[in-house]
């Protein structure tokens, strides 16, 4: 007879508690994470709306516009601009004459230069490539979606099916024939209007974390009606006009502080958006659109049931739009539910062995765990870059870890040999913003030494004691920098995300600079040098900092790093300083009334480094946590142009200060930890458990040097302001 199997040995199989359950969850867990993380082949930016099954809107509404509209039952993506001229234009000169119903847009971006194989360029603009793009047709809109779902690839047949079957397109006794919706499994389209009216208007926390409702009133959020005008003293661009036709010059995300719940930009003003959507009116079907649009001074155009019609081959002059999409299947979910499988596979072929009185060996369970957690680890440090960090701050994560460093040129040997950094780490998209400062400064004023209001900020002082400081009445005051922060308010900002923004005092003190060290003896700081290890954020050192605006990891072409050096724009070519429209950064000019110091960041949107910060280049020039020791005092690094002043934005242009000193032009951005993945500590301890079994069982301060030439020193606030070169 066969030897009996006992029930404590079966039940402690190790897969026996690998259940189909678990490894479902865990390969759902690196879907959702993955697909928000993924960059997308089209070159558009999305933002992936969820909350599927919402509510329906239910008003108010005039005219029974969109009563019962908005409930969208899976997750989508929409992009978060409308369509650029740098993305259209591709397009456009590959199928211009010769495919119908493409017509050349009213107002974009681009100029004809007769030259038959590249029809049009670019305007001789820095912001020409994020100019909207307006006047074309509902048809040719949709016949980009096709190139896109084709891979931009440059045969006419590329842009005649895909999402919309071009076939269709016509015309009988006055009615189109066209495609109504999109065909199902396309991975882009024009959005429908539920899609559109959720993106823009439903807010999955309008009643609290996770409970969600409707606004209708405006797309930023709240029900306050936008006040309209140009960048700076409005917040969208409709309902005015500037010399020239200035009003079409405005690039896109000119506006960062307005944003959908979503995150959607520019959903008022510049073009109305086409929308998928037929609306049939005394038996004639016409394609809908939304949105406010240039010159438009009505409000109701931005209200939820602000809604209009047009037939699809008319171009009119403001319709433009923006693309949906679906959200891209992951790889690392689909080899994880592989794994599941198999792993349960044999967890069956073992209940079989055993019931046969054989034993199975943990060996071979143990070969697949590793596998399993492979996937997981290397599925769940892809989305860090995308997760929504619980400081407020949007960062951007900066790879290539062991890249090599800079090796010139270099004046005065500033930053030769720099620039190498051995790991993963994340850095902020912007400089800190009043927004973000305001809630610490408030908070900390009069409690905490070294704490002094900056000198250039989007607040006012409110004469109330508990609430000292508030937003101006500017509605872009949110995104001003904060300039003439000194050195030791950085760091116990830092200390106090580390924190997790706690309003006692002991939560500026430590975290990753101990506050008890910041003094001076004999005219040299006692600060902490370097940021505690294990900080989650901290002043980004010149390694990372240099790294992060002037490295690119596709230098020589996809994979093949190498060093930028004259520019932060991913290019040699020397920045134009100027205001938005008319220059690349904020620095090396004046406008009346201080009206630099108003300009918001991300109003160069187009300007970035190759990781894709911002601003690097003018508003405030940025503190470092790097020491630089010169004739045996030591200085506080810092890095950039900023407002007014003479701009080198060149990779050796490194300056020192004191770290006491509040400079005008003195702000920072944060450096932050990729955060640790639940994904990945899953894989862990699910490797760890089954290895830990097979054990079980066997046992039983600042000045540019203008000439480049040598350092030098002048007296100061606390101590010298040094320059390393230009």
């Amino acid at each position: 007879m066969p030897r009996a199997q006992s029930a404590s040995s079966h039940a402690r199989t190790p897969l026996a508690r690998f259940s189909w359950l678990s490894l479902a969850l865990v390969a759902s867990c690196l879907f959702q994470a993955s697909a928000l993380a993924q960059v997308d082949p089209s070159g558009i930016e999305f933002v992936t709306v969820g909350a599927p099954g919402n509510p329906a809107y239910s008003g108010p509404d005039n005219n029974n516009a969109v009563t019962g509209r908005g409930s969208v039952g899976y997750e989508y993506r929409i992009g978060k601009t409308e369509v650029t001229t740098a993305q259209w234009m591709e397009f456009f000169n590959h199928f211009d004459s010769r495919v119908p119903w493409i017509d050349t847009p009213f107002f974009w971006g681009a100029t004809a230069t007769g030259n038959s194989n590249e029809p049009y360029r670019l305007l001789n603009s820095p912001t020409a490539g994020l100019r909207p793009v307006s006047g074309i047709t509902w048809r040719t809109a949709a016949m980009f979606c096709n190139w896109l779902c084709n891979d931009k690839r440059t045969d006419i047949a590329a842009v005649m099916n895909g999402a919309y079957d071009v076939s269709t397109f016509g015309e009988v006794h006055g009615n189109f024939t066209d495609q109504w919706e999109h065909t199902p499994g396309a991975r882009y389209w024009i959005p429908t209007l539920d899609e559109w009216i959720k993106a823009s208007y439903y807010d999955p926390n309008y009643g609290g974390s996770g409970v969600g409702g409707w606004w209708w009133n405006s797309i930023n959020g709240t029900n306050v009606p936008l006040v309209y005008g140009p960048p700076g003293q409005g917040q969208a661009n409709a309902g005015f006009s500037l010399p020239g036709g200035g009003e079409y010059a405005i690039p896109l995300m000119s506006y960062p502080a307005v944003t959908s719940p979503w995150g959607l930009l520019d959903t008022a003003g510049a073009t109305t958006e086409y929308l998928e959507t037929v609306h049939v009116v005394d038996g004639i079907p016409t394609r809908q659109f939304m949105g406010s649009h240039w010159t438009a001074a009505y409000r109701q155009g931005d209200r939820i049931y602000g809604i209009g019609d047009a037939f699809p081959s008319n171009p009119t002059a403001y319709s433009g739009f923006r693309i949906a999409a679906a959200v891209p299947s992951s790889g690392s979910a689909t080899l994880a539910m592989i794994l599941a499988a198999r792993l349960c596979a044999r967890r069956n072929h073992a209940s079989a062995r055993q019931r046969e009185g054989r034993r199975i060996g943990i060996g071979r369970v143990r070969r697949g765990a590793p596998l399993l957690a492979l996937a997981l680890t290397a599925a769940a440090s892809r989305p860090a870059s995308a997760q929504v960090d619980p400081s407020g701050i949007e960062f951007v994560t900066v790879g290539a870890p062991g890249n090599p460093a800079y090796a010139g040129p270099d004046n005065n040997n500033a930053v030769t040999g720099r620039g190498s950094v051995g790991y993963e780490y994340r850095i902020g998209k912007t400089e800190v913003t009043t927004a973000q400062w305001i809630e610490f400064f408030n908070l900390y004023l009069g409690r905490v030494p070294w704490m002094q209001a900056p000198s250039r900020w989007g607040a006012v002082s409110t004469g109330n004691p508990d609430q000292p400081y508030q937003l101006s009445g500017s509605p872009t005051a949110g995104m001003r920098p904060v300039g003439g922060v000194d050195w030791r308010t950085s760091a116990m900002f830092c200390n106090w995300l580390c924190n997790d923004r706690r309003p006692d005092i002991s939560a500026v003190m430590n975290g990753a600079y101990d506050v008890s060290t910041f003094g001076e003896v004999n005219g040299n700081f006692t600060d902490q040098r370097e940021h505690t290890p294990g900080a989650r954020y901290w002043i980004p050192t010149l390694d990372e900092w240099i790294k992060a605006n002037f490295y690119d990891p596709n230098y020589g072409g996809t994979g093949v790093g190498g060093w930028w050096w004259n520019s932060i724009n991913g290019t040699n070519v020397p920045l134009v300083y100027g205001p938005p429209g008319q220059g690349q950064a904020n620095a090396g000019f004046t406008l009346p009334g201080g009206g630099e110091y108003a300009i918001p960041l991300m109003s160069y949107p187009d300007v970035r480094t190759p990781w894709g910060l911002l601003d690097t280049a003018g508003a405030t020039s940025e503190w470092l946590e790097t020491v630089r020791v010169v004739d045996a005092i030591p200085y506080r690094r810092f890095q950039g142009s900023h407002w007014g002043g003479t701009p080198i934005d060149r990779i050796y242009a490194v300056s020192a200060d004191f770290p006491s000193s509040p400079s005008l032009e003195h702000g920072f951005r944060i450096a932050a930890a990729v955060p640790s993945s639940g994904t990945a500590s899953l894989a862990m301890i699910l490797t760890a458990r089954l290895c830990t079994r097979r054990r079980r069982n066997k046992e039983s301060r600042h000045a540019f040097d203008k000439t480049g030439d040598s350092d030098y020193l002048r007296a100061g606030y606390r101590g010298p302001f040094l320059v390393c070169g230009q």
